[in-house]
């Protein structure tokens, strides 16, 4: 499994700024992850940036105050560079080139930053390959600004936590009253709108009925939920059954499950361990593998 995070995504425009032309007069950014790529490209370049839906709908691109001061030095080339995050069939980026097709006065530059899979033909311009990973799909190549909302393909393997991960971490349950009207009202963290695999948590199966009416509150999608078999703390203390043995156990035991999301970095290390198999830490934003 292959990871890109935002970071990721940051370093390798750095490195790869050098094959970009350095005329172009705008970026249109593909709504949405290619914007992210097309902000960043925005800011080092110090053109104007607009997405595609604004652009198409006659607004003129923006850039900060600062393009007053330094952008006026450019000599118009009617060169703009259009940027999508990823390629991989093609077929969205060459719905962008239908789009734009019947504009004439520019000399549009067809990009992203990552390719991947047979989708070359529908760019002019990639800044990393990532071919080498997904042709003969060898493996799954996940981005940050999309681990929680992926394709349902991949969502529906992908076996998650609660705690941490959909909602900020809870008070001490032994404060029985607070504990419970936390888990009730927690607020949402990080969401995914896409049907997931299952969702397994060290909660006490007692609070099953409170945890699903918090989850359908969300719409969180779902085919199962693991919660542990017991109804007190104590007794859950009393198995030496630990978080990560608890999940990782279930873990290993399903094949069907491809991915495990977890809160905590040092429960994600030891789930991987156990299991060889790819885990994802949202403390510290890494997968283990």
């Amino acid at each position: 499994m292959k990871y890109v995070s935002l970071a990721d995504l940051s370093e390798t425009i750095r490195k790869n700024l050098w094959k970009i032309p350095r005329d172009i007069d705008f970026i249109i950014g593909v709504p949405r992850s290619g914007m992210i790529g097309a902000s960043i490209i925005s800011s080092y370049l110090n053109v104007p940036l607009i997405d595609i839906n604004s652009f198409l709908a006659g607004l003129e691109p923006k850039g900060g105050l600062r393009l007053v001061y330094f952008y006026n030095t450019h000599k118009k080339s009617n060169k703009v560079l259009v940027l999508d995050d990823t390629v991989s069939s093609g077929r969205a980026m060459n719905e962008t080139r239908e789009r734009l097709s019947g504009i004439t006065d520019y000399n549009f530059i067809f990009s992203c930053v990552y390719l991947e899979g047979w989708g070359g033909n529908a760019v002019d311009l990639y800044l990393e390959d990532f071919r080498k990973y997904t042709e003969n799909f060898t493996t799954i190549v996940l981005y940050e600004w999309n681990i929680f909302q992926h394709h349902p393909d991949t969502m529906k393997h992908c076996l998650y936590d609660i705690d941490g991960v959909f909602c900020p971490e809870p008070p001490d349950e032994r404060n029985e009253a607070e504990y419970l009207h936390y888990i009730e009202n927690a607020p949402p963290l990080f969401i995914p709108r896409t049907p997931i695999g299952g969702i397994i948590t060290y909660r006490l199966i007692k609070n099953k009925e409170i945890t699903e009416k918090w989850l359908r509150r969300q719409g969180i999608m779902y085919k199962k939920l693991i919660m542990f078999e017991a109804y007190s703390w104590e007794k859950r203390n009393e198995s030496g059954i630990s978080p990560e043995r608890f999940k990782g156990e279930y873990y290993l035991k399903h094949d069907k499950y491809k991915l495990f999301i977890e809160s905590s970095d040092y429960q994600a290390r030891k789930i991987a361990q156990m299991t060889g198999k790819p885990v994802y830490s949202v403390e510290t934003n890494k997968i283990y593998q």
